[in-house]
């Protein structure tokens, strides 16, 4: 039998030690570790640290908007404090983070980091091939082609924000970094996940294909394009600002993006089917409905202005508010 080597040696005098020596063990070994390297903080002391102040400053224990909102007046101010995402995304929720602030008062900063650290506080969590693919094809669900890295991004904290609010508070799901970095970039992690060339290329033609309009002036002129009406109609499920965001991007597109909203949503005309509405426009099927889901995509942006996250039900409001708004067709 070989030798047991002085690390071995180590763990089986650790491994007899009572609970409370081994936590106390724990914490002289990475203090030692520590000052060999020359490290002045871990990044869990930093964050703690940082709670601590804002919990100083306040007087009690802060929420959410109090760490947000005391955090950047502290750091104008010239402390070390961390913003309210790197502390979130260190955490992986609030929960978690105001945990590690109560334990901190009982116990060292080593000590808490031992603690933490086996019960996997603040890990990210490795997820399987197939976790990631499940993922993805809930995106490609949402969006009906496979996303951009944008896209996704928007799509996960739409879901993790929904899920949050129905009471799930340990909802996780895979961010586009796990996949860029286990495939490299976000075009091998489609491929890899069965998507073809074709599907995954598509994912960048979205804004040129809406807001190009290089092809309206060799369009038939009596193609149907629908008018919005200048008063917003009653019924509308789009509160007034959201409507008119929706009215303004609409107004934007291009006559061909028009035209395609127009015959495919049955925006004052009846609906057409996609063979009818590519015929005049010398296209194919797939991308003409390509160019309605775009279209579709960008209004649904418009009318959350930018926001990550939108409140169930706004797509089909949309939709439904852009038929109500429909005058006529020119």
């Amino acid at each position: 039998m070989s030798p047991a080597s002085g690390a071995d040696a180590l763990v089986v005098v650790y491994e007899a030690l009572p609970p409370e020596e081994q936590d106390a063990a724990y914490e002289r070994i990475h203090e030692a570790r520590l000052r060999r390297q020359g490290v002045a903080e871990t990044e869990l002391a930093m964050h703690v640290r940082s709670l601590r102040r804002v919990a100083e400053a306040l007087g009690r224990e802060p929420t959410v908007d109090d760490y947000r909102l005391a955090s950047e007046r502290l750091r104008v101010e010239g402390e070390d404090v961390q913003p309210f995402s790197g502390l979130y995304r260190f955490f992986g929720s609030w929960p978690r983070a105001r945990e590690a602030l109560r334990l901190s008062g009982e116990t060292s900063a080593s000590v808490l980091e031992a603690r933490l650290r086996s019960r996997r506080l603040g890990k990210i969590a490795r997820y399987t091939d197939e976790a990631l693919r499940g993922a993805m094809a809930q995106a490609v669900e949402h969006y009906k082609r496979p996303p951009s890295v944008a896209e996704y991004s928007w799509w996960r904290r739409q879901q993790l924000a929904l899920a949050r609010a129905q009471g799930e508070e340990e909802a996780r799901l895979p961010s586009d970094s796990t996949s860029r970095s286990r495939w490299r970039t976000w075009e091998a992690a489609l491929l890899h996940f069965g998507y073809t060339p074709e599907e995954v290329a598509r994912r960048l033609e979205q804004r040129d294909q809406v807001f190009n309009g290089s092809a309206d002036p060799y369009l038939p002129e009596d193609l149907p394009v629908a008018e919005l009406a200048g008063a917003l109609p009653e019924g509308l499920a789009l509160s007034d600002e959201e409507a008119q965001r929706v009215r303004e991007a609409y107004e934007s597109m291009p006559r061909r993006t028009r035209y395609v909203l127009t015959v495919r949503l049955g925006l004052g005309v009846p609906r057409r089917t996609l063979r009818d509405a590519a015929e005049p426009l010398a296209l194919h099927l797939t991308r003409v409905q390509q160019l309605q889901l775009y279209a579709q995509d960008a209004l649904l942006q418009a009318a959350a202005e930018g926001r990550r996250a939108t409140r169930p039900g706004l797509r089909a409001a949309v939709m439904d508010g852009l038929r109500l708004m429909a005058e006529k067709t020119a």
